[in-house]
């Protein structure tokens, strides 16, 4: 036995001696859980590779008790997709992949006016362009906190009648929408986040039609930006412990974040959105092989000469209609505009 597996097996008989103390003396709290850990080997740089051994009392309830795990083989009769959108990292083109395929979705505009029913006091699937009657939603938007709150009240998910669920809240959805008899499947694609952002930032001074818009940002340096501007500083492990956008971060949330997405999340990469949909594709009993997926595969997935952008600039991956996608400076790794939003998210 090496010096190194020798340590390696010293600690993690520690770590067992502390969850034994911790459940004798009833520590449930992830951070005395850390906070022993400290004391115990006098640092925090280590414990970020113990997370595997996390003792999952120490989540959160709606991750112990309201998701599947991702070692659980698939079955639609008992669990329900939430797709995790996470903003500019190919959410809308993956939106739009499983609109082609004929899957029921409940998204935003589910509860727009227009369409008529969002007032409606039951579920209701509908079809809102009669020029493409593949595209299915059901009536709730569950991309904010109230229509969130909206489609618990209304039995959503015991309902049966969606097929997968948007929202860019995880922790909220999750905790709303989802319990131990009727539980979700997390599917999420991540980028680099300092790609992320940077998309974000050019992104977010035209695109009239967000929310989010932020005309302000257009006579903006983007370091300046990042500095004084920006709150999506590790903004993944603030949505995933369900912490606001100001809050502060630390190790222990770091640890509980990882540890939910280990044992929860089917993960794609916007860098390989062909292979991460498919990964999808095999949990929710999809196919991109018939005619109809081969289709969708190549409208929204395929690469077109004429959408191709320039080195000097970057897209948003995939979205065929362009709805989302845009051209802007990119800023390489080492580059100050890069360091200064990497050590941001350190």
């Amino acid at each position: 036995m090496t010096k190194n597996t020798k340590r390696q097996v010293g600690i993690l008989s520690v770590v067992g001696l502390v969850c034994i103390i911790g459940y004798v003396f009833n520590v449930r709290s992830i951070n005395s859980f850390v906070n022993t850990l400290e004391n115990t080997f006098g640092g925090r740089r280590y414990l970020a590779s113990l997370d595997p051994y996390l003792d999952s009392s120490l989540l959160p309830a709606w991750a112990q008790y309201n998701l599947v795990d991702v070692t659980e083989y698939p079955d639609p009769t008992r669990e329900t997709a939430l797709f995790w959108h996470v903003p500019k990292s190919g959410g809308t083109t993956a939106k739009r992949v499983y609109e082609c395929l004929g899957q029921t979705l409940a998204n935003r505009l589910g509860a727009d006016p227009r369409f008529g029913h969002d007032q409606d006091e039951e579920i209701v699937i509908f079809h809102p362009f009669a020029t493409e009657p593949e595209i299915k939603f059901v009536n709730v938007d569950t991309t904010t906190k109230a229509g969130v709150v909206r489609a618990a009240r209304l039995g959503l998910v015991p309902s049966g009648k969606v097929d997968m669920i948007f929202s860019t809240d995880v922790n909220f959805a999750t905790e709303h929408l989802f319990d131990p008899d009727h539980k979700g499947r997390i599917l999420a694609l991540f980028r680099n986040p300092v790609d992320r952002s940077v998309s974000k930032f050019y992104y977010l001074q035209t695109a009239t039609w967000e929310r989010t818009y932020r005309p302000e940002w257009k006579d903006m340096g983007i370091v300046e930006w990042a500095t004084n501007h920006n709150l999506d500083e590790n903004f993944i492990v603030k949505k995933i412990v369900g912490k606001k956008l100001n809050d502060p971060v630390d190790i222990a949330d770091l640890i509980v974040a990882k540890d939910i997405i280990r044992r929860h999340f089917v993960v794609g990469l916007m860098t390989n959105m062909e292979e991460s949909i498919s990964r999808f594709n095999v949990f929710l009993g999809l196919n991109l092989a018939d005619v109809n997926g081969k289709a969708c595969k190549e409208q929204y997935l395929g690469v077109k000469k004429e959408k191709k952008v320039e080195v000097t600039a970057d897209a948003d991956a995939g979205n065929a209609e362009g709805m989302n996608s845009h051209s802007h400076p990119k800023h390489e790794p080492g580059s100050l505009e890069y360091n200064v939003i990497a050590e941001r998210n350190a």
